[in-house]
Formats: structure tokens, C-alpha cells, sequence
């Protein structure tokens, strides 16, 4: 019953969403359906790897934050 997701069954889920495969601090809480705050608390205890900081902004990559969540 708590099989791993393939990689294939992620993206396929994620081509239909219309989301972009990089992500604001806003559309990856919506992905993962939590608080923006709940998600920078998650990124400063470092449970997510495809959270990327260039300059100011903080960028996620989106397969691989839901990869992240799922773990």
C-alpha cells in the first residue's frame, strides 16, 4: 500500500498540472498543498534538496521538491 511513486507516474502527474518545471516559494506550496511558511521552515530545516537560492529569490525545481516531499 505505501509503494514508492516511479518517476514516470510524478512527472505524468506533473505535465498535467501546468506548472512550470521551476517553481516560486508560491506555486511550491500549492504543488505540496501547505502554508508558504510551513514550506520556508522545511527549507531552513533542510528537507528540501531542490530548493535553489540565486540572489534574493528562492527557486525550487519541481520534480524534484515533490520527489523530496514524498520521501
Amino acid at each position: 500500500m505505501n509503494r514508492k511513486l516511479t518517476q514516470q507516474e510524478i512527472s505524468a502527474s506533473l505535465d498535467s498540472s501546468g506548472y512550470p518545471p521551476i517553481l516560486v516559494p508560491d506555486e511550491a506550496a500549492r504543488i505540496l498543498r501547505i502554508k508558504r511558511s510551513t514550506l520556508y521552515r522545511h527549507v531552513s530545516e533542510g528537507r528540501y534538496s531542490s530548493a535553489v537560492k540565486r540572489g534574493k529569490p528562492l527557486r525550487f525545481w519541481r520534480d524534484r521538491l515533490v520527489q523530496d516531499f514524498m520521501r
